[in-house]
């Protein structure tokens, strides 16, 4: 089988490993001289991903930890996380990567932008034309391709920047995640530290917005000495419902395969690329097997996007849940979290049954939200 991926960042790179691990011979376009610059995002996985990803993750592995701090304006909740966040260097990790593939006998063809594309899987790249059994569309959120054969996603992402700065002592090993519409109006912010360093970030429709949030950020951490920013849009669903036609498949940004709380990509991507391998080692039909594994990880994205959705745009019910969670001492209840699906924690508190009373708690301060919530997580 020859497959062509277009777009060598994280989700180009990860099919394209699957895909080789599959049997299949890949050549990887991607229009830049290099992969992996500059960074996007914060780079924070669970062990889970770095397994799924393999060498390339372990290879670049920055920093560790153990659980998550939820913030809201005048309380918190911190959750101990299985197996632990990690953070990862994503210019390396996306090195190490290519060097994993070429190492595998992918054709590698830098500087090289793809302009056109067929649902017969044929394309066109520095006007020459080549035809391949499958075509991986990794392109990327302001891709064109995709659009051209109305698949994949449309929607409006935000933005999310991250800032790092010099000083981070600290040997807590703890993530802070922090809901404050003062900060970040429809996201959330977050604060970490690594190496003597120390990052916060946000995220936001309006640019205007969200550098007003990260300067609060900084004033009331008493930060000064700026090593460097970095960002960009943060896909946050839903899944397209359409990422497969003919021979082309749609994967990353350019899908929508992203969690919705978060925006993080790399987890169903890696997801998708191992259903892949499973679903073609049973049926032998590599685009079935392609086609199949997107539909899976996008339905389950859709899913969780619908409590998301309600969570991100209720800055009320974020204060309440957290507020009744910390008055209960909910940490203490509801043992570890699965970073690879961050609205657990809103499950745990509202729907568990030994935890009936945070659920009455909840309902009782904000019935109107909670009960959509709850409809939600009922239909899901």
């Amino acid at each position: 089988m020859e497959v062509a991926v277009v777009g060598g960042g994280f989700s180009g790179l990860i099919f394209t490993l699957k895909l080789i691990e599959a049997g299949a011979n890949v050549t990887l376009y991607e229009e830049h001289n290099r992969v992996g610059y500059p960074p996007h995002c914060t780079g924070l996985v669970s062990s889970r991903v770095v397994s799924l990803i393999g060498g390339p993750a372990f290879k670049s592995i920055i920093s560790r930890y153990d659980s998550i701090i939820f913030a809201g304006k005048n309380s918190s909740i911190r959750a101990k996380i299985k197996g632990g966040i990690y953070k990862l260097d994503r210019v390396k990790l996306e090195e190490y990567m290519l060097e994993e593939a070429l190492s595998r006998g992918v054709k590698i063809k830098l500087n090289t932008r793809v302009s056109r594309v067929s649902l017969k899987g044929l394309i066109e790249a520095n006007n020459s034309i080549a035809r391949y059994d499958a075509v991986i569309l990794a392109e990327g959120y302001r891709g064109l391709l995709r659009k051209s054969l109305n698949i994949g996603f449309n929607g409006t992402p935000i933005y999310g920047v991250n800032i790092e700065y010099e000083g981070f002592t600290s040997d807590d090993k703890t993530v802070k995640v922090i809901f404050d519409d003062k900060l970040s109006g429809d996201f959330f912010s977050w604060i970490l530290g690594f190496n003597e360093t120390i990052l916060i970030g946000s995220g936001s429709e309006d640019p205007a917005y969200l550098r007003m949030g990260l300067a609060r950020l900084e004033k009331m951490l008493g930060l000064s000495k700026k090593i460097r920013a970095y960002g960009g849009p943060v896909i946050l669903g839903p899944a397209s419902l359409r990422l497969s036609s003919g021979k082309i498949h749609v994967v990353g940004d350019a899908g929508g395969l992203n969690k919705p709380l978060t925006g993080g990509g790399l987890y169903p991507n890696s997801l998708a690329g191992e259903l892949i391998l499973k679903l073609y080692r049973e049926t032998g039909d590599l685009n079935k097997a392609i086609e199949t594994a997107l539909r899976i990880v996008a339905s389950k994205l859709r899913k969780q996007y619908r409590i998301a959705r309600l969570i991100l745009r209720n800055p009320r019910l974020q204060e309440t849940l957290i507020s009744v969670g910390s008055e209960l001492k909910i940490d203490e209840k509801i043992g570890e979290l699965d970073f690879d699906n961050h609205e657990e924690i809103i499950t745990k508190i509202v729907m568990n049954p030994s935890l009936i009373r945070a659920g009455v708690n909840v309902l009782f301060r904000d019935p109107i939200a909670v009960i959509k919530m709850l409809s939600r997580l009922l239909i899901s």
